[in-house]
């Protein structure tokens, strides 16, 4: 079939100047859309200080196994996790009492979940997810008469926990 000059077959459309080749779709009885998704990996530590934390009544004294605190470990990483301490005295994970006023220092051992807290800080390493899973925290301190007195709670350490998925 033969056009007129000017002009273009059904599937060609006239630009300027010429003709433009439009290719025609052609339907399917069935088609595909792929959905997909994900849920991160939210990790997160709930921790509550002790009544025994606070307002600790002569350190000089000594403790074994005191309750300081309960971490609740939640993370859904499908690879696992890891949780952290730090003391912000002793700048790793040993913890050391500085008295603000004559700068004296007490150091003091740390228990996670009833174990012992290794050269590095890392509580918990654990390769699977957990949920709602408590851990006490307690530390042991010696006696050491040589401290200087104090009137107010001038002794202090803050630890601090943090918690990372792999």
């Amino acid at each position: 079939m033969k056009y007129p000059i000017g002009s273009c077959a059904p599937a060609i459309l006239l630009s300027a100047g010429g003709c433009l080749t439009i290719s025609l779709a052609i339907a399917a009885t069935t088609g595909q859309v792929t959905i997909t998704g994900s849920v991160p990996a939210v990790c997160d530590l709930m921790v509550q200080q002790e009544a025994d934390a606070v307002a600790i009544p002569d350190i000089s004294a000594g403790h074994a196994n005191r309750l300081v605190g309960t971490v609740t470990e939640t993370c859904k990483s499908p690879s696992g996790y890891t949780v952290t301490l730090v003391g912000s005295n002793s700048g790793d994970h040993t913890g050391m009492f500085v008295d603000s006023v004559s700068t004296d220092s007490h150091p003091f051992t740390i228990r996670y979940g009833g174990v012992s807290v290794l050269p590095g800080g890392v509580v918990t390493d654990s390769p699977s997810p957990a949920i709602g899973l408590q851990k006490k925290v307690d530390i042991t301190y010696p006696a050491d008469t040589t401290l200087t007195a104090s009137v107010a709670d001038t002794y202090e350490e803050i630890l601090t926990f943090t918690i990372s998925a792999k």
